[in-house]
């Protein structure tokens, strides 16, 4: 899960004003050791395209995301942020997502490139979550 603290909460300018109902933060805490997700999501109007970047903590909330898609505001593209333990590489990584899946009730990703985290669960078929329509 992501935290916020007050002390990095930034103070609105006449440059960078949020929306109302909303805060700026300079930084954000990772307080778990576990994957999460960047995701850009796009929507559309007659004149422009917009895409919004999401730091989002588990894949139940990418899903649910997924769930308000129309063909003018979508998710564009996924991104899995993953630890270690989960990548098999010593460092954190961040890979294009090309599904989410579902083996009971592990999360299986894989990746643009064919590989599958966790890679312990790649030879079982794995009901896919994301994106809709896939096989």
């Amino acid at each position: 899960m992501f935290e916020t603290n007050d002390q990095a909460r930034l103070q609105p300018s006449i440059y960078f004003a949020p929306e109302e109902g909303t805060h700026q933060w300079a930084y954000i805490s990772q307080t778990a050791n576990n994957e999460w997700f960047y995701v850009t999501y796009e929507t559309a109007d007659e004149e422009m395209i917009y895409r919004q970047q999401m730091m989002i903590p588990m894949a139940p909330y990418v899903l649910a995301l997924a769930t308000r898609d129309t063909p003018e505001a979508f998710i564009q593209a996924v991104k899995l942020v993953s630890p270690p333990w989960l990548n098999g590489s010593d460092t954190w990584l961040m890979e294009e997502i090309k599904t989410i899946g579902l083996i009971g009730a592990k999360y299986v990703y894989e990746l643009s490139d064919g590989r599958i985290y966790p890679s312990e669960l790649s030879d079982i078929p794995a009901k896919t979550m994301w994106p809709k329509g896939e096989s």
